[in-house]
């Protein structure tokens, strides 16, 4: 299978999408900058555009033929609608974009469309907004690839991942003093 493609379906994928596709399209497949950042963002839009038009009909006709899955749903949209509604009532678009273009786990363009589509959010701005962050994420990602393999030639791998754990523990301590 090329490497394109390969490079197109790991972008797909829920947990990795294009922040795990660009660094494997990068360091093992050796592709062009450009070339991984293209395939892997188009790869990332894929699953954008199914969430997006599919997660309600296929939740409704879900609902209907189990009373557990109506419940199911129903409690995921009310309580989540509920305690953050009012929150994306305030920021809307631009933060569906910024929250998309983080180059972190679980903050890609699943979760955004999931994001959108569980508040109720236009269509048509949800995926240009989601798009955008997309591209962003996508950009974050190709530098922080390349400012590694820098640190890593340079200084050696023990330096890639000292500062990998650094940021991750820098990461934990901002994300504990955020929930108080």
């Amino acid at each position: 299978m090329p490497v394109e493609i390969q490079t197109f379906i790991l972008a797909t994928t829920p947990l990795l999408e294009l922040r795990g596709a660009i660094p494997v399209a990068l360091l093992v497949h050796e592709m062009s900058i450009i070339s991984a950042y293209v395939w892997s963002v188009l790869g990332n839009l894929v699953p954008m555009f199914a969430i997006v038009f599919l997660f309600d009909p296929v939740s409704f006709w879900l609902s209907k033929k189990s009373i557990l899955m109506e419940r199911f749903f129903n409690f995921i949209f009310q309580k989540t609608r509920r305690d953050h509604g009012d929150k994306v009532e305030k920021c809307g678009y631009f933060a569906l974009a910024m929250f998309t273009s983080i180059p972190l786990p679980v903050s890609g363009a699943w979760t955004g469309s999931l994001i959108a589509v569980v508040f109720g959010l236009k269509k048509r701005y949800s995926l240009m907004a989601i798009t955008a962050g997309v591209l962003l994420a996508g950009i974050g990602v190709l530098l922080i690839v390349e400012a590694g393999v820098g640190i890593e030639e340079r200084y050696g791998l023990q330096a890639v991942l000292g500062l990998a754990l650094f940021l991750a523990l820098v990461y934990v301590i901002i994300r504990k003093r955020v929930k108080r």
